[in-house]
């Protein structure tokens, strides 16, 4: 199966799909709002920093391949986009909750699907969002894929292929990294640096001693 999207593109198909379900009445979006809701703080995981032009050159690509459109309405001042990558799946508004979901927070249990996706879908049970799933992992290309039931867990949890390949989690590109994920990663480079300064200025100063004596 070959990648459908990159790590970018399905944080903004994602999101898309999330707000146009979601928040009808601010929907399609203009490139701001659409940033904004890439890298907002809940619902999403990772949490990330993406800037305009990574948003912007996103959804040109997906234009490109027809799973977004300019709304060019009367009343609309700034370009404003819309996702019909659902539509061009041919996805259930049932489906396309639990794939919004798995795009937007990584691999999930179902009952951990069935919470999450309630603002897009109410699933009457347990059983209709694993039965769900199951006739998504039965297209050809499946859509979703059971991983292996970890040790202790209470159910195995399901991925999107969207990435393509066997397993997504191999190989895949990842989105780049939060604004506080690189700030803590320079925090550590500054004080494993500043570690070493200090030692080379001990070893110095002992050669410079060994030197005068």
């Amino acid at each position: 199966m070959q990648a459908v999207l990159d790590p970018i593109e399905a944080r903004v198909i994602g999101t898309m799909i999330e707000k146009r379900i979601t928040v009808p009445d601010t929907y399609p979006l203009t490139i701001n709002s659409l940033v904004n809701g890439c890298n907002q703080m809940n619902n999403r995981a990772p949490v990330t920093s993406l800037t305009e032009a990574e948003v912007s050159s996103a959804v040109e690509r997906l234009r490109n391949r027809g799973f977004t459109s300019l709304y060019t309405g009367a009343a609309t001042r700034v370009p404003k986009y819309s996702e019909s990558f659902v539509e061009r799946l041919g996805l259930q508004r049932s489906e396309a909750a639990l794939l919004c979901e798995l795009i937007l927070r990584g691999a999930q249990m179902p009952g951990e699907l069935r919470s999450r996706a309630e603002r897009m879908h109410a699933f009457a049970d347990l059983g209709e969002v694993e039965t769900t799933l199951a006739a998504m992992a039965a297209l050809t290309p499946p859509l979703v894929v059971q991983l292996p039931r970890e040790a202790g867990a209470r159910a195995a949890r399901w991925q999107h292929m969207l990435f393509g390949g066997e397993l997504p989690d191999a190989d895949v590109p990842a989105l780049p990294p939060s604004k506080a994920d690189r700030e803590s990663a320079l925090a550590e480079r500054v004080t494993a640096l500043e570690a070493k300064v200090a030692e080379l200025e001990e070893l110095l100063t002992a050669l410079r001693l060994q030197l005068g004596a």
